[in-house]
């Protein structure tokens, strides 16, 4: 599928990835599905290719994988001290699934002593 038939999906995932970052306190940079770079890359999980979308805001970067099965792939770095656990950092956050049914996780580590 091309980017532009991927449209409502990508701004569902992009949606939740802006409700996630909130429960932290961080607002995800003004992103949305047209400004990203569109590459198909070959998955490893499958051997298929998938279309990958691509923001760089800065020091952060947002991915976007669309696997062909329907399944969702997306990472938001961070690299921010933990609003509610000192001695973390919250790295990165990540949804995965397949729509509508997204897993949430926050990627965490855990400072040097």
């Amino acid at each position: 599928m091309t980017p532009s038939e991927l449209h409502p999906l990508g701004e569902l995932v992009l949606d939740r990835l802006r409700a996630q970052a909130a429960q932290y306190g961080v607002e995800l940079p003004s992103v949305h599905w047209d400004g990203a770079r569109f590459a198909y890359e070959r998955d490893p999980s499958t051997g298929c290719d998938a279309l990958v979308a691509r923001w760089v805001k800065g020091p952060r970067n947002l991915q976007i994988t669309l696997r062909p099965d329907g399944h969702v792939h997306a990472e938001f770095d961070l690299l921010i001290d933990h609003p509610s656990r000192p001695g973390w950092w919250l790295d990165v956050l990540t949804i995965w699934g397949l729509p509508p049914a997204l897993r949430r996780e926050p990627g965490l580590i855990k400072k040097p002593s």
